[in-house]
């Protein structure tokens, strides 16, 4: 045996490809990509132009719709938080007449608890009309 028949071929099968195909391939890839960007950039540009003639945006917005929904974001939070605090605790520290006719009045949060404590919470009807 030759020492050239042992030695593996190192170049390719020539029957399973063809230059021609690899050829025609990059031709009609270049082809394609030549063709479809004009027309893509002419789409994007005729798009641009319809939604321009449109008239988007706020121009029939009228002072009504200017104002966004409920609700809506707090301006001065720290103050306005400041403000609600203030206003329920005076509301829970005063007395005042809720129905003067019936004898109903909002007494103090802490009178209210230190009541209960000594009193005990009134005692509840059932259905029958009978206290518990």
């Amino acid at each position: 045996m030759s020492s050239q028949e042992n030695k593996p071929r190192r170049d390719h099968e020539r029957s399973d490809w063809d230059l021609r195909y690899v050829v025609w391939g990059s031709i009609v890839l270049v082809v394609s990509v030549a063709v479809m960007l004009p027309a893509l950039w002419w789409i994007f540009k005729e798009f641009q132009s319809w939604a321009g003639a449109r008239q988007m945006g706020t121009a029939h917005v009228t002072e009504r719709e200017a104002t966004p929904p409920e609700p809506r974001l707090q301006v001065g939070p720290t103050e306005e938080w400041t403000e609600m605090l203030t206003r329920e605790r005076s509301i829970l520290n005063s007395y005042r007449w809720i129905d003067r006719s019936k004898g109903i009045v909002h007494i103090p949060i802490d009178r209210a608890m230190q009541l209960i404590v000594e009193r005990g919470l009134p005692a509840q009807e059932k259905d029958g009309g009978q206290p518990r």
